[in-house]
């Protein structure tokens, strides 16, 4: 068992890092997790035990910053025009799911549509972590031995191996060694924290044969999987993992979507290249929205927007200022300004959420009307979307007979369940292959299984062509 664990958690929207230095004898319960207490957010509204995964590169592509750093500096940066002799990219990890194709040789655009290579960018992402991790480490007086500590990676579980790889070769990349590195699967650091540390309200998940799912709603995927409790306290995978790409972010695009009909995509692109510092912090207020807009709300929803940098842009891309423009919008029945808040109808608030409520609902409902899954106790909903009181509601209206369950911190649940992970991987002791193997092979043709168009003939035989025999599942 390792002595000491490193966590790093690599997420489309926010990252983060944990660790321990106290290897359990026996009950993982006993395991420290030690992290950044609280991240520097600067001007930032949202406070976090996480960073946003922003990366802030110098034009000799060394790191100058990460994270709200990186956010505050970019924006003195744009403030002094100096943006040529730097490289700023944000949510770059979705790339990774979307790209069929990827190569350690696929290049990424900043947000000014400069080109690096991929593998650049995700290796120095996750050294800022890194080094970051050893800076608290050292103020925190904590002795953390390089050549005694694994280092553990989550990754989404429905990536494909070559993302997964991907992932594997930037960690080395930024310097951790491949006989010290781990790759940990979402879902499955987020079940064994449940099971070390589980909710009040989900105690049954501990018992012996009890099956439960975990949700793990992250800002960019959603992951799903179901897991039993086995008689020898390991966890048995019962389905290989669901998910699409319509986690918090999909939320994000739909306000975003909502600005481009109010003032236009070519404003919007305007807003994102020439106050890229004003575009940030609209996104941060979206996710401001996404955590406290309740479900049962009569209340107007307050978007608080960069109302400055917004009217500037009216004027001089539309001529009007910008509650002219609102005004003039088909979209103003439901919407008004305030000062600096753009103050929504709630029912219309809550029509942005529909469609990723709706993906979210129907990607558990296929998974939960699978054969093997049987019956399950519990939904865990993990992941710092799952924060959203809009999700959450839609999912006890949809499953009113399994109790649904939010984890304390469900935020940092996948982050501090890595660091299990790391003393104790093989927990998880079965899972689901994801694929198997077969052979093509001519077989005898059979009328009563087989299509009369694959039917051939071969010295007076009669034979069925492309047929496939099975392999082993494993």
């Amino acid at each position: 068992m390792a002595v000491h664990v490193a966590a790093i958690d690599f997420g489309t929207t926010y990252s983060g890092y944990a660790f321990s230095v106290s290897a359990p004898e026996t009950d993982l319960k006993d395991v420290e997790i030690l992290s950044n207490q609280i991240w520097n957010s600067g001007t930032a509204e949202v406070a976090s035990l996480k960073t946003p995964t922003c990366l802030l590169l110098s034009k000799d592509r060394k790191i100058s910053a990460f994270g709200y750093e990186a956010e505050e500096q970019y924006a003195d940066i744009v403030l002094d025009g100096d943006t040529e002799d730097y490289y700023f990219f944000h949510r770059f990890k979705m790339n990774l799911h979307n790209n069929k194709n990827i190569t350690m040789s696929m290049v990424l655009e900043d947000v000014r549509g400069q080109p690096l290579p991929a593998i650049d960018v995700f290796s120095l992402s996750i050294k800022a972590l890194k080094d970051n991790l050893k800076s608290t480490v050292e103020i925190k007086n904590i002795e953390l031995n390089d050549k005694k500590t694994k280092w553990v990676l989550t990754v989404p579980a429905i990536w494909t191996d070559t993302a997964k790889q991907f992932m594997r070769k930037s960690a080395e990349k930024a310097g951790i060694p491949r006989d010290r590195l781990t790759i940990a699967l979402e879902p499955e650091a987020a079940s064994i924290y449940c099971q070390t540390f589980p909710s009040p309200g989900c105690r049954e998940i501990g018992e012996i044969e009890s099956r439960y799912m975990v949700v793990d709603l992250g800002g960019g995927t959603i992951d799903v999987t179901v897991h039993e409790k086995l008689p020898n306290g390991t966890l048995k995978e019962v389905t290989k993992a669901s998910g699409n790409g319509c986690g918090g972010t999909s939320v994000d695009d739909a306000f975003i979507q909502l600005f481009v009909r109010i003032f236009g995509g070519p404003l919007l692109n305007s807003l994102k290249s020439e106050s890229p510092d004003s575009y940030l912090y609209l996104l941060r207020s979206i996710e401001n929205v996404k955590r406290v807009f309740q479900p049962t709300q009569t209340r107007k929803v307050n978007l608080t927007i960069p109302y400055a940098t917004l009217d500037d842009l009216c004027q001089s891309n539309l001529g009007e200022n910008i509650k002219n423009v609102i005004s003039a919008s088909s979209l103003a029945c439901n919407i008004e300004i305030c000062k600096d808040k753009m103050r929504i109808e709630p029912v219309f608030a809550k029509s942005l959420f529909k469609k990723t409520c709706d993906n979210v609902v129907t990607l558990i409902q296929s998974v939960l009307q699978q054969g093997t899954v049987g019956n399950v106790s519990s939904i865990l909903l993990v992941g710092g979307f799952a924060e959203c009181k809009i999700v959450q509601n839609a999912l006890i209206t949809a499953f009113p007979s399994i109790n649904i369950v939010l984890q304390d911190d469900s935020g940092v649940i996948v982050l501090k369940g890595a660091v299990l992970f790391g003393y104790k991987s093989d927990i998880i002791s079965s899972r689901i292959a994801r694929c198997t193997y077969g052979i093509s092979l001519h077989s005898w043709f059979n009328k009563r299984i087989h299509d009369q168009k694959r039917k051939f003939i071969s010295k007076g035989k009669k034979y069925c062509k492309n047929t496939l025999e099975n392999g082993e599942n494993s």
